[in-house]
């Protein structure tokens, strides 16, 4: 085991401690919220107030492997969006000053997904964007380990350098195709969020029985998986039915916006009973900005008219349909 010396250990003490003074500078004078002392922080601070300095407009534009992706600021908000067939899509929307926030509804409503888990020590995450929620549940949950993953670095190259998220020692950002991550890691994750877009569609191999099957075997004992869905495409019904073939019972949080976060479990889904305890409890220790005692109340079971198909990966749609 590898050990510090006294003077660099002193060294290390004094950084940490003209970080935490510059992040308190940075709050008095710009309104930047920051995080407890105690936390290693999951934003780039000075990179946000360098990011708030620039004029309002297009930031950059750049066609990678797989997306063509625009960043635009306007004022205090910075958005990633994606360019498909003349069509332009919201990715992700992050408030330089406040890590906290949540700028998109859907964003919020997938942080209901927390309840459902017996344990939150670990997050996997498939889609980045700019790393909005990815920053929320570090800024909230300072403890639990994180990973975030997208197929495009470029996607993630982008989210830190104009959306100032940064690695800690809790969490990571990882540049590989979601269901091929998955299928090679050994870990296992208490939550599993699945918020990957190629525009306005989830990617065909995201979205099948087999796909599902493959994340369900990588959940802890009494883990949970929240999947971002477009609720008005004609593939929504397909994705309900084949979700609850795989997980059992699932639960929908609309955003209102068009979209629908749907949870699922690898055991017994909690009752509301105890989902009303988880969100009390969780509220009152760490004070989320969007409670879940709030977002408890948003809770829909799955319409019982809803008519679909299971999606298998012989019959998975091909991306755009």
């Amino acid at each position: 085991m590898r050990t510090l010396s006294r003077q660099a250990a002193h060294r290390r003490l004094r950084a940490g401690a003209a970080c935490v003074l510059f992040a308190a500078m940075l709050s008095a004078t710009f309104g930047l919220a920051t995080l407890s002392p105690a936390a290693e922080p999951a934003v780039d601070q000075p990179a946000r107030l360098k990011l708030l300095e620039m004029p309002d407009g297009l930031l950059e534009q750049i066609k990678s492997q797989y997306n063509d992706i625009s960043i635009h600021k306007k004022r205090d908000e910075v958005t990633m969006s994606f360019q498909v067939k003349g069509w332009h899509y919201t990715e992700s929307r992050t408030n330089l000053r406040d890590p906290a926030e949540l700028p998109l509804m859907y964003s919020r409503a997938m942080t209901a997904s927390l309840l459902y888990p017996a344990e939150l020590n670990s997050v996997l995450m498939i889609g980045l964007g700019g790393g909005s929620i990815s920053t929320y549940f570090a800024h909230f949950l300072p403890d639990t380990r994180i990973d975030a993953v997208d197929i495009d670095p470029v996607v993630i190259d982008l989210a830190k350098r104009y959306f100032g998220i940064r690695e800690t020692g809790k969490v990571r950002y990882i540049a590989a195709e979601g269901r091929e991550f998955i299928k090679s890691t050994k870990e296992q994750y208490d939550l599993v969020l699945l918020d990957a877009y190629d525009g306005g569609n989830v990617p065909s191999q995201l979205m099948t029985m087999e796909f599902y099957e493959l994340v369900k075997s990588r959940l802890a004992p009494g883990g949970a998986v929240a999947a971002n869905l477009h609720d008005g495409t004609r593939q929504f019904a397909n994705s309900l039915v084949t979700m609850e073939k795989v997980f059992g019972r699932i639960e929908l949080y609309p955003s209102g916006r068009g979209e629908t976060i749907v949870v699922g479990s690898n055991g017994t889904m909690p009752d509301a009973a105890a989902l009303q305890q988880r969100a009390e409890e969780l509220q009152a220790k760490a004070q989320f900005k969007y409670s879940p005692v709030f977002l408890l109340a948003q809770k829909k079971a799955k319409p019982s008219a809803v008519k679909g198909e299971v999606i298998t990966d012989a019959q998975a749609p091909k991306t755009g349909e």
